[in-house]
């Protein structure tokens, strides 16, 4: 498959692009997300394997053997038009590059389409990446404003692609594997915890006080664990803008710190 790139470099990937593509009869535009990621994952390590047996290839092919690249969603959605994706692709600092034309209303021809699409794209990243080769005397790798780019970095990308209740989900599981690892003294996990829960305090609004969570969380004491718990509880609450629960979360949340929570509405 050619590519064609509207924004960007075909000798200079970024890494991470829009792919669009045309209906030949209609001209409707239909995107998904590319992301080579930075460290290849094995998707059925986190499959269970009665699901992994099911999807097969499938999964392979939708994701990205081995998951060092993968499509968001697998099959390209319906959007604007390739002028909405212009502006939101010079937004975000992603290449946006032509897939070509695909028939609609064939899921499987266009899940196809996307996989060689992903499989071409990153063809062409590695090919930059191995001519271009590591930077000399530089130990961590630069994102795109030259800065040293750390494990936050790499999370915040994973963490863009899911829904403001997805990023929850995360928060939630992190504050229970930083019990964890400060439990067990795993300074390890502590620091990719950290990351993590750095990651989704950029992401997230600040009227679910991330940093609040993320102090709760460090503290390896029962009354941390609580406060934790509490400051998680009333997240989701937020989130079903279920403000009664809310209110007496942080009488809650006083009653356990002696620190009321900030005076201005922190909902809007």
């Amino acid at each position: 498959m050619a590519l064609t790139f509207d924004i960007g470099d075909a000798d200079r990937p970024k890494g991470h692009a829009i792919v669009y593509f045309v209906s030949p009869t209609t001209s409707e535009v239909i995107a998904t997300y590319v992301l080579i990621l930075p460290i290849p994952m094995d998707i059925g390590k986190y499959l269970p394997p009665l699901l992994a047996a099911q999807l097969g290839g499938m999964a392979g092919e939708a994701l990205g053997e081995g998951m060092g690249s993968f499509a968001a969603p697998p099959m390209p959605e319906s959007v604007e038009s390739v002028g909405f994706l212009r502006e939101l692709a010079s937004l975000r600092g992603d290449d946006l590059v032509s897939g070509g034309s695909v028939v609609l209303g064939d899921p499987a021809a266009a899940m196809h389409e996307t996989a060689e699409a992903v499989q071409e794209y990153q063809r062409l990243y590695r090919a930059y990446a191995d001519a271009a080769g590591p930077p000399p005397d530089v130990p961590r790798a630069l994102d795109a404003e030259g800065s040293a780019a750390g494990p936050a970095d790499v999370q915040r990308v994973l963490y863009e692609l899911m829904t403001e209740r997805d990023r929850l989900g995360e928060l939630s599981k992190l504050v229970g594997a930083m019990r964890f690892a400060t439990g067990g003294a795993d300074a390890a996990l502590v620091e990719e915890t950290e990351a993590g829960l750095e990651a989704l305090e950029q992401l997230l609004p600040e009227h679910y006080w991330i940093a609040k969570v993320r102090a709760a969380a460090r503290d390896a004491s029962d009354a941390g664990a609580l406060l934790a718990q509490v400051y998680v509880d009333r997240a989701y609450k937020l989130a079903d803008e279920d403000f009664a629960a809310v209110e007496l979360l942080e009488k809650r949340i006083v009653d356990l710190t002696a620190d009321a929570p900030p005076s201005q509405d922190m909902r809007g």
